[in-house]
């Protein structure tokens, strides 16, 4: 009789145990559990079930985990710029800094000293680049990732963050906004006719140093139906972009200028040379605003999202129907949790206001 019971109970418990693995339980996911993620450069990492610390291997994912879950960086690449952090927790700004591990200012032992469980780097990537992340990953021990975020790919990567972060709903509306924000730029872009098209320029340091078109770095011109006039035969390459001399700028002539901010937007209406241009002299040049990053790249993040609807809305005011301050505080709210005021929002839009050649900087 006593066998008859032991088997009866152990049949209970067996299906006891199986309804509760069935329904989830709190055993459903044990500590130290791992999970396999394939990362945009094809490569398979295995890493932690939960992350709850986190390292950024660069600018852009300086930014995207902090507008994902900031409770789970451990440091930065770089520490935030005094721009970036008037508009971040006070708590954040002074985390390890152990610097870019492709430049000369990388420590690999203040990084390991942090005890991430990831590192993660955003952009662009190559086969080289590829195998330096094997590298470090196999010189520390820790699991490194990429993503890719270009403006197609960044609704994908606030996604596969929130994912890993266990910030799901936060990585969604992120990604969700983004998408948004891309798709109404592309449809209003696609109904201006190409006779109607806005011919840019864009100028930082001594106003000739700049970019070209169909890269990385034209991307937002393009998207709202810009036309950047430097191609890559009009001028003398560089990283990332190139320099040009004024008198071929003189020919190009362009539409607009749109200056870099601490260039020289402040002098060029006073400046005989640059007071031959079409757009200088109507007052058609403006500063693009910085804060907390340059809002059309540089670097190419998500910074470039706000940028989207105000270079939208200052070329073609018409297409891009929509109120400046409000676009930029939603921003804000939603990337920074922070509440931008009338005033704040005013003052970072004032110098986007064109003037005309010879007037005073003051007051924009």
């Amino acid at each position: 009789m006593k066998r008859q019971w032991s088997v009866l109970w152990m049949a209970a418990l067996c299906l006891l145990l199986a309804a509760c693995a069935a329904a989830g339980g709190p055993e459903e996911r044990p500590a130290g559990e791992t999970r396999l993620f394939t990362d945009s450069t094809g490569r398979e990492v295995e890493l932690p079930e939960k992350i709850t610390r986190a390292a950024s291997a660069g600018s852009l994912a300086n930014i995207m985990l902090y507008s994902v879950a900031p409770e789970t960086l451990v440091g930065w690449s770089s520490a935030p710029p005094q721009a970036a952090r008037a508009y971040m927790e006070e708590k954040y700004w002074d985390l390890p800094e152990y610097g870019g591990f492709r430049r000369d200012d990388f420590n690999r032992e203040a990084l390991m000293a942090s005890a991430p469980e990831v590192i993660i780097d955003v952009g662009e990537w190559d086969q080289g680049y590829r195998e330096e992340l094997d590298a470090l990953q196999e010189q520390t021990g820790i699991p490194v990732i990429l993503l890719e975020a270009g403006l197609d790919q960044l609704p994908a990567a606030y996604r596969a963050l929130g994912t890993l972060l266990g910030a799901e709903e936060r990585g969604e509306e992120l990604a969700a906004y983004c998408e948004e924000v891309v798709s109404d730029a592309r449809e209003k872009a696609a109904s201006i006719p190409e006779e109607d098209r806005v011919r840019v320029y864009y100028g930082q340091d001594d106003g000739l140093s700049t970019i070209l078109s169909g890269t990385i770095h034209s991307q937002i011109y393009e998207l709202v139906g810009a036309e950047i006039v430097v191609e890559s035969g009009g001028a003398q390459i560089k990283s990332g972009g190139g320099t040009v001399s004024m008198e071929q700028l003189m020919v190009w002539d362009p539409d607009v200028i749109l200056f870099a901010g601490g260039s020289i937007y402040d002098s060029a209406g006073e400046d005989p040379a640059w007071s031959g241009l079409t757009a200088i002299r109507e007052g058609r040049f403006y500063e693009i605003p910085t804060e907390p990053y340059n809002w059309l790249g540089r670097p190419p993040g998500p910074n470039r999202i706000v940028g989207v609807r105000w270079l939208g809305n200052l070329l073609y005011p018409e297409v891009f129907d929509c109120d400046a301050v409000r676009e930029v505080q939603a921003y804000f709210r939603l990337f920074y949790r922070y509440e931008l005021s009338d005033r704040e929002a005013e003052e970072l839009l004032a110098r986007s206001t064109g003037k005309a050649a010879g007037a005073s900087s003051e007051g924009g």
